[in-house]
């Protein structure tokens, strides 16, 4: 098992989920694991010397705030010849460089990825093993659901999102609201297709914005993916989609709007088999993708699909299997590379 040493951590600063062995109740809604859900993934050690590496106990976003524990990290890790692992799970895909260092990141740009920067999935609990996972029968026509928010709860926020989308973020680096509106726009008028869809006006997987009940909104979200067969799932405010990660485990088919998003294990995992990638730039063809994915499987071949894309989240973007092969496979094989 592969072994860890963490640092003593900064008073009142939380601490990276997986190490978190008393989480508290956060504003995140629908993103927490349990505990015990990341026993037996690695072994931590109490001394240094023992450890395969160092692995910091906060997120980056906090660690830029203490330069000074993070030079006293990295001068421990040089001093005792070991790489260090930092979780960067954050939305800005700005690149991280730090020498000796390994990040684990969900939000970044394809062509920005530095050898030392791992994409991890989001944190999103498996919704398919507590809400069911079996693949919907084909029908006549494709299905394409999305119940989020795609909509201002006022002028002030419409205002925000024109001078944000229109004038200060150009291509791939538009908001999330953005590519949302414009695919639905698109998908609204296309005969080919149902589309099902709940528009909110707040985002609701925080405490703070959500509209309604978060029971009501949870199975209201559930239901639309599981009784659709593609859910539209681009980027949100980070360079990922945390709706892309449980449509998978529902067993349904993700829409992805590629702004030059790299996905976890993208070597490894033949994701056109089970997702419908659309190019940023032709996201006004978003309907010619979808119908194209659902003519071209017979009734089998697309029930397998989502069967595929359910195996895929439950054998390695579900958090705690990502983390095995981390430990495993990923960290090895990297710090072999870089070395």
């Amino acid at each position: 098992m592969y072994k860890i040493f963490v640092p003593e951590q900064i008073s009142d600063v939380p601490c990276i989920a997986f190490l978190d062995q008393h989480p508290s109740v956060g504003n995140k809604l629908f993103q927490s694991l349990t505990p015990r859900s990341y026993e037996g993934i690695f072994e931590r050690v109490s001394d240094v010397y023992q450890a395969d590496m160092i692995v910091l106990p906060h997120e980056y976003v906090y660690l830029r705030r203490y330069p000074s524990y993070l030079r006293k990290c990295l001068e421990l890790a040089r001093t005792m010849h070991k790489k260090m692992l930092i979780s960067a799970y954050q939305d800005d895909p700005g690149p991280i460089v730090i020498e000796d260092a390994i990040i684990i990141r969900p939000s970044a740009y394809r062509t920005k990825l530095s050898p030392q920067e791992i994409l991890m999935p989001a944190y999103v609990e498996d919704v398919g093993r507590e809400w069911g996972n079996e693949p919907m029968p084909k029908g006549e026509k494709p299905i394409v659901a999305f119940t989020g928010k795609a909509d201002f709860s006022g002028s002030k926020e419409q205002f925000q999102y024109v001078i944000r989308n229109y004038i200060v973020r150009h291509g791939p680096r538009k908001q999330g609201i953005y590519f949302r509106r414009h695919a639905l726009a698109v998908l609204a008028t296309d005969s080919r297709i149902i589309l099902n869809t709940i528009i909110r006006k707040q985002y609701s997987a925080h405490r703070n914005t959500i509209e309604i009940s978060p029971a009501q909104a949870r199975e209201e979200y559930i239901r639309s993916i599981q009784q659709a067969h593609f859910t539209l799932a681009p980027r949100g405010d980070g360079n990922y989609s945390l709706r892309f990660y449980e449509t998978l485990s529902l067993g349904r088919i993700p829409v992805v709007i590629d702004t030059d998003m790299p996905l976890p294990f993208e070597n490894r995992i033949d994701y056109d088999a089970c997702i419908v990638r659309v190019p940023w730039k032709d996201i006004d063809h978003i309907g010619d993708y979808i119908v194209r994915f659902f003519e071209n499987h017979n009734l089998a071949q697309f029930e397998e699909a989502q069967r595929e894309a359910r195996n895929i989240f439950e054998s390695y973007l579900y958090m705690p299997r990502f983390l095995r092969h981390l430990f495993t496979k990923l960290l090895p094989d990297r710090l072999s590379a870089l070395s």
